[in-house]
């Protein structure tokens, strides 16, 4: 069908593509929300994604108290393999560390503040930080620790002595009841009168068993201690994810929301040229099947992000009323300049993660078992004193006691054989854990690596082609050199590559974040 003149001015008053500008202030109209540091960046950088067809580039966020260098790209700082990166600030826990008191503030208090509408803005460190000091399933665990020092304290204790007494409790002579102080002449069967017995009693360790006991307690509260840490360091792993994940799903809802804002806008002017008979249904129906399309793909952004925001309150222990808005994050974060080697990072797996340490002190811990088991095949000795006030062949005697189990037939031989059988078990195990620990690590390597090479090939060259894109849909559209078909076309491509940029920046992060975790080292800090 032939366009008019008419057409476009009709179009123009009722605010679709004739006005080519329009489009840019259509993307700003999105619904107003917390202001956020994720707002576009420039147009024309690496870290930047073009502007919408029609929409002039805004210029990039700037968070507060930070001055950007002139041309310059935000850098991530890589951490040599071995060192800790740097330190951690002041009063805050350690990579991989707990606070001395779970529950307590460390120090410094959170930046982050409840603003408008219950929106919590914080960066990913200070997610981490009030995680650490909230986290219910945290806490939790960290009582387990508590629970294996506290059976150190009861292995260390001596069995108590025992102390017996005996008296005459009826006299079938003189028919009384504790018959103390009755007068003996009155009995003349038992004219010395009643009887006391008492005996005192200990038991001898000759084993030494307590103290094997004692290490063995204290081994399986480090064994305790390590399974805290780690359970600590996939908990900071799954917080981190999340987190990305939130960043990266809140710019494609606000990318989504300003396409759909402009194909509302279309359709106005085409619903009017519908009625005029300017144009066929057929460009109105198209234009309508693109938005619900949008609107699909924004419904799942919104779903997906519910499940990421309830994670996040999880994590954070927060009310369900509450969003949590991510801030200090880049679009398209820089690339690592060098990336550390398979053997540097696997040392520092080996050398830091608690999943290890744990596993091996299980093989220490069924080794002293092993040694207490055959130590409890020793008998104990008991030993005793006993004092009978008339009751044997003399008026006060006194006497010594020695009894010993003989071990005739229980020399605690199936809780040995248990304990050897533990020892195999557990070198197993410990085989498992540093052949897991060697492909975790070679598995996150080669991620950062693809991560990398593909955050790389965003040129700048690249991000202005996008931008150049969505400038020549519009223009070539303004002067009628395409048709609606070939908008939409390029509609796609624009809104495509947008999504691609962000997803980009998101798996690099999620890369480094990987790298992090399977050394439980701050290789790449934030």
């Amino acid at each position: 069908m032939r366009l008019t003149a008419r057409f476009f001015r009709t179009l123009a008053v009722a605010g679709g593509l004739g006005l080519l500008p329009g489009l840019g202030r259509a993307q700003r109209m999105a619904t107003p929300r917390p202001p956020s540091s994720m707002s576009r960046p420039q147009a024309g950088t690496p870290n930047a994604l073009p502007a919408a067809p029609g929409q002039p580039a805004a210029r990039p966020a700037q968070a507060p108290g930070q001055t950007p260098a002139a041309g310059a790209l935000p850098t991530n700082q890589l951490a040599q393999p071995g060192q800790a990166g740097t330190a951690p600030m002041a009063g805050s826990p350690g990579y991989g560390q707990y606070p001395v008191v779970p529950g307590m503030p460390a120090g410094v208090p959170i930046r982050a503040a409840l603003g408008a509408a219950d929106t919590l803005r914080l960066t990913l460190a200070e997610a981490q930080q009030q995680f650490v000091q909230t986290n219910f399933q945290l806490l939790a665990q960290r009582f387990n620790v508590n629970l294996a020092q506290a059976t150190v304290v009861q292995s260390a204790l001596r069995d108590n002595p025992n102390l017996s007494a005996e008296v005459n409790a009826y006299n079938p002579n003189t028919r009384q009841f504790f018959p103390f102080g009755t007068d003996k002449s009155l009995d003349p069967n038992n004219p010395t009168g009643n009887t006391v017995v008492l005996q005192l009693q200990q038991l001898i360790n000759l084993s030494g068993s307590r103290a094997k006991l004692v290490q063995l307690s204290s081994t399986n509260a480090e064994v305790q201690q390590a399974a805290f840490e780690d359970l600590l360091r996939n908990s900071r792993f799954q917080l981190s994810q999340t987190f990305f994940n939130v960043v990266a799903e809140r710019r494609k809802l606000d990318l989504l929301r300003a396409q759909r804002d402009q194909l509302a806008r279309l359709l106005v002017g085409f619903r009017e040229q519908l009625r005029l008979g300017t144009v066929a249904g057929f460009e109105v129906t198209r234009l309508e099947l693109e938005r619900q399309s949008l609107e699909k793909d924004r419904s799942d952004q919104l779903t997906q992000l519910g499940q990421d925001e309830a994670a996040l309150r999880v994590f954070l222990a927060l009310p369900g009323t509450t969003f949590v808005a991510p801030i200090g994050q880049d679009l398209l974060p820089a690339p690592p300049a060098t990336l550390p080697t398979l053997a540097d990072l696997t040392t520092l797996a080996y050398q830091y993660r608690p999943d290890l340490r744990a596993a091996t002190k299980q093989t220490d811990y069924a080794q002293q078992n092993l040694r207490l088991q055959h130590a409890l095949a020793v008998p104990k000795l008991t030993i005793g004193a006993d004092y009978a006030s008339y009751g044997n062949a003399y008026a006060h005697y006194y006497g010594l006691q020695t009894a010993i189990d003989l071990p005739v037939a229980n020399r605690n031989q199936g809780n040995i054989q248990a304990a050897q059988v533990g020892i195999q078990q557990s070198a197993q195990g410990l085989n498992q854990n540093k052949l897991q620990v060697e492909q975790d690590v070679a598995a996150a390597v080669e991620q950062v690596q693809r991560a990398t090479e593909l955050r790389r090939s965003v040129t700048p060259e690249y991000v202005a082609t996008i931008a150049d894109v969505s400038r020549n849909a519009a223009a070539d559209y303004k002067r009628r050199l395409i048709d609606l078909v070939s908008f939409i076309d390029k509609f796609r491509a624009y809104n495509a590559a947008q999504l691609n940029l962000i997803d980009i920046g998101n798996r690099l992060e999620q890369a480094k974040q990987q790298v992090n975790f399977v050394t439980n080292t701050p290789v790449f800090q934030d």
